[in-house]
């Protein structure tokens, strides 16, 4: 995984982000409400967001919790001016790459939203995440599944690794986690056209996973394998999202 492109294409994106994000902003939403759900009270007295972003998840806990001190992560130094706004004497940031930095201490909840597909090795930082956490504290997760981008890897042959479900339940539970939730589904967005699917991954920060030229020979050929394959009745595109949402409880053996 190349980290400093990674962080490049995020940091040029960090002014169109939060408007073109529609799918991710949904995604942030509904890992919130699962927090609010699963996650007692007393269990956000120290709160660690990684790879935070423009703070899409950030806003939408922070509306519907008072963490006594929540950390901000992310691997952008650009972001903090974006989240100049949930800023205070509680609530802090620190750019750094997550696999490389230390928890807060005593942390209760960690929390990633759709950061955790860009982590060279995202089981040896959730080994770490475990060690941590206070003993039955909580973690929660919105990443990605196969089907993410699908089109994209169909025409292009260019994708993350990505897990299943099950695969996650498996490998977190070997790591010592308790599973309390842990479901997927699909959002499928529709967009004018092929350009405009590049255009929506280029201003989301997600075309970072490898540095490509589109010859105008390539673009045209692109843009019509993309309509002729991806095409809706009324014109458009779709693009796949594939999100997975996972809630876990640090076994009480933690260390």
């Amino acid at each position: 995984m190349d980290k400093e492109l990674i962080r490049q294409r995020f940091a040029r994106a960090v002014n169109t982000y939060s408007r073109e994000a529609t799918a991710q902003q949904r995604i942030a939403q509904r890992l919130a409400e699962m927090v609010h759900c699963h996650v007692p009270d007393a269990w956000h007295r120290c709160v660690w967001e990684v790879g935070c972003g423009t703070g899409l998840f950030t806003r939408a806990y922070l509306r519907m919790h008072t963490p006594g001190e929540m950390w901000l992560n992310d691997i952008c130094p650009e972001m903090e001016a974006r989240l100049a706004s949930v800023l205070s004497e509680r609530v802090h940031f620190a750019a750094a790459d997550a696999e490389q930095a230390p928890a807060p201490q005593g942390v209760t909840l960690i929390v990633t939203c759709s950061a955790l597909q860009w982590f060279d090795a995202p089981m040896d930082f959730m080994r770490r995440c475990r060690e941590a956490l206070l003993p039955r504290g909580y973690m929660a997760i919105a990443t990605f599944g196969r089907d993410n981008l699908r089109e994209i890897r169909t025409l292009t042959g260019t994708a993350l690794e990505y897990r299943t479900v099950g695969e996650w339940r498996h490998d977190l539970t070997d790591v010592g986690y308790r599973v309390l939730r842990a479901v997927d589904e699909r959002i499928q967005v529709r967009l004018p056209s092929p350009v405009d699917v590049l255009r929506h991954l280029r201003q989301t920060g997600v075309s970072g996973i490898r540095r490509q030229a589109w010859t105008k020979e390539r673009l045209t050929a692109f843009s019509r394998e993309y309509t002729r394959r991806f095409g809706t009745a009324d014109g458009q595109v779709e693009l796949t999202y594939h999100p997975i949402y996972l809630i876990l409880e640090a076994n009480e053996d933690n260390d």
